[in-house]
């Protein structure tokens, strides 16, 4: 096997030249004896160094492979091998003992110990060493353990804490420290506490993959892979699920875990909590009365789609059949049945939804949700649903609610006909929503204290709101809603959903099916007649229907230009549309 050991080899050391045919090394399936089994450090023999640096061997197979110097005067240049037993007789192991071969090391007889992931991880910290001048029968393995399950207790408390909805472990092996950062109230943030050797990261992430993960996508971390698990966990009282997804990049590591609370009554919050205004409200409880078709709701990451979902899904009737379909199941929903469907990192043929697909209409059901359409298996899945007679609902990752059909569904990504799309009552409801920081009641600023006359004439002239019902972000925050390590989150207090809702019509289908994208959103612009500082959203964007809170004084205007862009490009794009319309009247007469 011709095996690149190298990552970044170590000081002193030389690239490995490539195995020879011709070299003579005893394979594993012919050694004498059979590989002994060890549980603790100390049952490891007697070992002087660990042979890492002699063939430069990269760092993330340290957690599955170690050879050890056991020479003595007898026997010089001796090494055995600790490995885990996925590795017994695997090509990666042959390769290591024919690498260390070519170096002049020989393989002790019955050299072969078979470890637990525990020992693995402390070899390759340098921590056997320690525990084995200890003696107290693995005393020190299981302190190392504990001080590993410690340290992200720590960072999942603070993220319970804060309500973070993301823990971005960020491993960077050019740095003596790396960062843990926290996603709150949609901020990346980055906490000083959370600045720990990266070593020590390194050990947490594959100590908790590796131990308390279930449903990995290997047996094993392997920071050079894209991994998936997820890891249970009970903190400060409260049952957590987080959601792992892992990849290598320039630098190091960078592991992300979505935070997901498993109490399924504390996690509903009814739309007007959420954001929903009322007559987004019926329009939501009109959509879910409709006894067949789909609902789709999007967004970008962390935008609070399952949790719309969730509350919708907990808003019907308990003697309705519910059934889900997710990868994997998140929130809780009371009176559903919600099955996992597990899709592979890798590309391959097998659909993941088939056996659910085949087996969901014998179930009787009356509302069958799709935790998310990315792909053709999920999107048939969502068609079998709705074209049957009965409630679908999914998520979309799309820019906008009408783009969810212009652009996502008939993709060949997805693959939705759409002549199937612009079926009447195929699609009963087109949602897009995110997620925009509050300002803090107790110490919001007055707009005119921060921002200069052009800017908010600008605001007054697009949206005709008076500048004085408006208010800004106050910097420094007051008691109410700072936080401890969180600086820049001083003067937001929570989020709130803004969303754009869109119940197709028959003109909309039909400028759809004709593929006039342009005309559509023309039309469904044209139907707005509410002021921006009214609360009926027919026919508003996103950033218009934000608009509305802004009036409120309960969003900083900056904050709509974060999420959804300038107002000097809103501006831009206003004129030109009405441009295109002037020169459409100009050719019709």
């Amino acid at each position: 096997m011709n095996f690149d050991w190298h990552h970044d080899p170590a000081p002193g050391t030389t690239p490995m030249p490539a195995p020879s045919p011709l070299a003579s090394v005893t394979p594993i399936g012919s050694r004498v004896g059979e590989p002994a089994v060890v549980e603790h450090a100390e049952d490891l023999p007697a070992f002087s160094r660990k042979l890492y640096d002699i063939i430069g061997m990269q760092p993330s197979l340290k957690h599955r492979l170690c050879p050890i110097d056991v020479s003595t005067d007898a026997a010089p240049q001796t090494f055995a091998l600790v490995l885990l037993h996925d590795e017994l007789n695997t090509e990666l192991t042959e390769d290591l003992v024919k690498q260390l071969g070519f170096k002049g090391w020989t393989l002790a007889p019955d050299g072969y110990y078979i470890a637990p992931q525990t020992v693995m991880v402390d070899l390759a910290r340098d921590g056997i060493n320690e525990n084995r001048k200890e003696g107290k029968g693995g005393a020190g393995a299981r302190k190392h353990d504990s001080a590993l399950w410690t340290m992200f207790e720590s960072a999942a408390k603070f993220a319970l804490e804060n309500d973070a909805s993301d823990i971005h472990v960020e491993i960077d092996r050019t740095m003596v420290d790396s960062q843990i950062k926290f996603r709150v109230d949609g901020r990346l943030t980055k906490p000083r506490e959370f600045q720990i050797e990266t070593f020590k990261l390194l050990d947490m992430v594959a100590y908790l993959y590796n131990v308390h993960s279930n449903s990995g996508s290997e047996n094993t971390f392997n920071e050079n892979q894209p991994q998936q698990c997820q890891i249970a966990a009970k903190i400060n009282g409260q049952k957590l699920l987080f959601r792992w997804a892992s990849n290598k990049n320039a630098t190091g590591t960078k592991v992300v875990m979505r935070v997901i609370k498993q109490d399924s009554a504390e996690t509903i919050r009814p739309l007007p909590t959420l954001g929903y205004l009322p007559p987004q409200i019926a329009i939501w409880n009109r959509a879910i009365s409709r006894r067949g078709g789909g609902v789709l709701v999007a967004g970008v990451v962390g935008s609070g789609k399952s949790t719309t979902l969730q509350t919708v899904m907990s808003m019907l009737p308990d003697w309705m059949a519910k059934y889900t379909a997710e990868d994997p199941v998140e929130n809780l929903i009371p009176g559903a049945c919600q099955f996992s469907v597990s899709r592979s990192l890798t590309a391959d043929d097998e659909d993941p939804f088939l056996a659910i697909k085949r087996q969901t209409k014998r179930m009787d059901p009356d509302v069958v949700m799709i935790g998310e359409l990315r792909d053709k298996e999920s999107s048939s899945l969502f068609r079998d649903i709705a074209e049957s007679g009965h409630r679908a609902f999914s998520t979309v990752h799309a820019p906008s609610a009408i783009d969810m059909i212009t652009l996502r569904l008939v993709s060949s990504e997805m693959g939705i006909p759409r002549d199937v799309i612009a079926t009447p009552n195929f699609l009963n409801l087109l949602v897009y929503q995110a997620l925009v920081p509050k300002l803090c009641p107790c110490c919001k600023r007055d707009v005119t204290d921060v921002y200069d006359d052009a800017y908010l004439a600008r605001i007054e002239r697009l949206f005709e709101i008076n500048r004085s019902r408006m208010k800004a972000q106050n910097n420094d925050g007051c008691d109410q809603c700072r936080r401890k390590g969180l600086p820049e989150l001083n003067g937001s207090k929570g989020r709130i959903v803004v969303a754009e809702m869109i119940e197709p019509t028959p003109k909309m289908l039909l400028l759809f099916r004709d593929c006039k994208n342009l005309e559509l959103k023309s039309h469904i612009r044209s139907l707005r007649t509410a002021k921006f500082d009214e609360q009926d959203s027919t026919g508003k964007s996103v950033m218009e229907v934000a608009m509305y809170h802004v009036a409120q004084g309960i969003i900083d205007p900056r904050e709509v230009e974060t999420m959804f862009g300038s107002f000097e490009q809103y501006e831009a794009e206003r004129k030109e549309e009405a441009a295109n319309e002037a020169r459409e009247i100009l050719d019709r007469r």
